[in-house]
């Protein structure tokens, strides 16, 4: 074979690789493990830091962007375990800030009030001072925590960045991580944009805050089923 012969071989091998490679990646399960196993040691590396730092962190998603992104706020953050209650919270947040005069907001004197929402904002960490993308070809297929019911949060099949501003963001989702070293009971599905049923489920324990990754999809209400209804009574 000639030397020209082959360069020709190489570099017809290395077009195959290119086109092949990102179909095998997807065949084992490479990006949906990726970008999984990304979340999870996120989320160990935060219930570390929430202890440290003295704060409370959520890692805010977008659903339809396939992003998400860590943010800090007040370790006194109000996070609630049904629908329910954050729609009473904020029902009962709306009717205490009537009471206030347009001057009076503008003069700060509902700024305590406010703050039982909490405040959040992106962290100064350069690893995490812009969102975080998925891998290419996979997107979220839903997160759940207990504060969004049963079916937790989807997205919306008919988003289009193309029709939205370019920081408007899309359907949210979030779970948090407190200043105690603790974690909201999170579940979060990462699967092929082109099969939902192939992909990865990153879960965060409650209160101890441990993450498991799977290869299987978990239900979240089956998840905790092992646990008693009720604690044992002392007699």
């Amino acid at each position: 074979m000639t030397l020209i012969e082959i360069v020709v071989v190489i570099a017809i091998m290395a077009i195959i690789a290119a086109v092949a490679m990102p179909s095998l990646a997807g065949l084992l399960d490479l990006k949906q493990r990726a970008g999984a196993k990304e979340l999870a040691e996120t989320y160990t590396w935060l219930i570390d830091e929430a202890a440290l730092r003295n704060a409370t962190f959520r890692i805010a998603f977008d659903l339809d962007r396939g992003s998400w992104k860590v943010e800090v706020g007040d370790p006194d953050t109000v996070v609630f375990s049904t629908p329910e209650e954050r729609e009473q919270f904020d029902e009962d947040l709306q009717s205490q800030m009537s009471r206030f005069t347009k001057r009076e907001l503008e003069e700060g004197a509902a700024d305590d009030l406010k703050e039982r929402t909490g405040r959040f904002e992106g962290l100064s960490d350069p690893v995490f001072t812009t969102s975080q993308k998925l891998p290419g070809g996979t997107v979220f297929a839903w997160v759940w925590t207990p504060q969004y019911g049963d079916e937790g949060v989807e997205p919306d099949p008919k988003f289009d960045p193309d029709k939205v501003e370019k920081d408007q963001p899309g359907t949210m989702a979030y779970s948090y991580i407190f200043s105690d070293g603790t974690a909201e009971h999170t579940v979060i599905r990462i699967v092929d944009e082109d099969d939902s049923q192939d992909g990865y489920t990153v879960e965060v324990e409650p209160v101890s805050g441990r993450v498991h990754l799977y290869a299987d999809m978990i239900d979240p209400k089956e998840s905790l089923a092992w646990l008693p209804d009720e604690g044992p009574s002392f007699r």
